[in-house]
């Protein structure tokens, strides 16, 4: 396993800390930090959206900022904190939701245990843990090649999936802004959740996920992410879907983008991520709010698959940690919302609620990558979830207390 070295960007030694945060200044990544932490800055795009009797579709996005500080014994804190979470597209008077709260937690880079978190991210920390098990390093020596990736999930009980499986492939791409990447995209088999036993017979939920990471040369930093996550089901007797897409840019102090244009010019780099399976927005045509079996079950696999797609892209916990935790705890907040077409916006966990916007037709999803200036393909890979879903019978008690999809 690659151990975590306590260290500003590239891989070297604590007591030239200062002068790699000063150096790193002058190219705009990071902000500035006292000499025993560095500063990154992301900006995360998030779309929950849910088609069935009705729609849902809630997107919003947040710039937030991840501390890490050094600690003895090859240990590292990380602290995250987020701006509020804007709703995206609508009406110039748009609401907010509550972000995040700021969220914590230490990597040790010998045994790669993480440890922690607050406790709404409990199952979250047993998750990521539980992948370091069998989780596969990441090196250079994997760029131009493709491998596979398992995780055993069983130990952890009913409430998250009981296995895994990912094929990873790892392509070089050349910026002109950051010089030589690097491009890994997870692609997860078919993977089944049990929706909670209700009045009725429990059922099933097919999923999948995908995702792909763009690394520096040595695996220290992120440049992208983008996730696809799918589920389908027909527990309450129709068909029904949900989908999350989770994109994730390294950002400057200003919350301006990194400058990856030159991706949409690499062949390979557009072959790589066509199989994503993006696809195009949702309109909400009635305004529905998620079912039990989304808002718990469908909510938490997105959750777990995240985490499980990252660490397999890394072949480790830093930094895909500070990029799946944040993604995680935003769909958490999105799922305890109205659709952001059909009126007031409510912040997750019994917070107070704000107001949102109301309209009608939906809102357009703005991709970060139409500011990037590439376009990712849209070939979908979820076919199975139009008549494949049907075949995933089951009853739902539609009716039952809504339980946080983290706990």
């Amino acid at each position: 396993m690659r151990e975590l070295k306590c260290v500003w960007g590239k891989r070297g030694l604590c007591l030239i800390m200062f002068l790699s945060v000063v150096l790193c200044l002058a190219s705009g990544g990071i902000s500035l930090a006292t000499p025993n932490e560095s500063v990154q800055q992301y900006k995360i795009f998030s779309v929950l959206e849910y088609s069935g009797r009705g729609q849902f579709r809630n997107q919003v996005e947040t710039l937030f900022t991840v501390r890490k500080q050094c600690l003895s014994d090859d240990k590292a804190r990380y602290v995250l904190s987020a701006d509020d979470l804007d709703v995206v597209g609508g009406d110039l008077n748009r609401g907010q939701l509550s972000s995040f709260r700021e969220l914590s937690f230490v990597i040790d880079g010998k045994t790669q245990h993480l440890s922690g978190t607050d406790k709404d991210l409990a199952l979250l920390e047993k998750v990521t843990n539980q992948c370091v098990k069998s989780l596969r390093e990441v090196t250079k020596r994997n760029v131009g090649k493709t491998w596979k990736q398992a995780f055993d999930l069983s130990p952890l009980g009913n409430s998250v999936p009981g296995e895994l499986r990912f094929t990873l492939t790892a392509i070089p791409v050349e910026t002109e802004a950051f010089g030589e990447l690097i491009g890994v995209r997870a692609l997860s088999e078919p993977f089944f959740v049990k929706t909670a036993q209700g009045q009725g017979a429990a059922g099933s939920v097919q999923c999948r996920i995908n995702s792909a990471y763009v690394f520096d040369s040595d695996f220290e930093d992120i440049y992208l992410s983008v996730s696809v996550f799918k589920a389908a089901t027909n527990v309450n007797g129709f068909n029904e879907r949900l989908q999350h897409t989770a994109t994730t840019c390294r950002a400057d102090t200003a919350g301006q983008i990194a400058n990856l244009s030159d991706l949409g010019k690499d062949k390979d780099f557009e072959k790589l991520v066509s199989k994503l399976g993006l696809t195009s927005s949702l309109k909400v045509v009635e305004g529905a709010p998620l079912p039990q079996w989304a808002r718990a079950e469908g909510v938490r696999a997105a959750q777990v698959a995240n985490i499980c797609a990252a660490a397999s892209c890394e072949g480790a916990l830093n930094p895909v940690a500070t990029i799946c935790l944040p993604v995680a705890s935003t769909v958490g907040l999105q799922s305890f919302s109205e659709s952001a077409t059909t009126g007031t916006l409510l912040a997750a966990g019994g917070a107070e609620g704000v107001e949102g916007v109301e309209g009608g037709g939906g809102l357009q999803w703005w991709p970060p990558w139409a500011n990037i200036g590439w376009n990712l393909p849209t070939a979908a890979w979820g076919t199975a979830f139009g008549v494949g879903g049907a075949a995933l019978g089951g009853a739902f008690d539609s009716h039952s207390k809504h339980r946080s999809p983290v706990k």
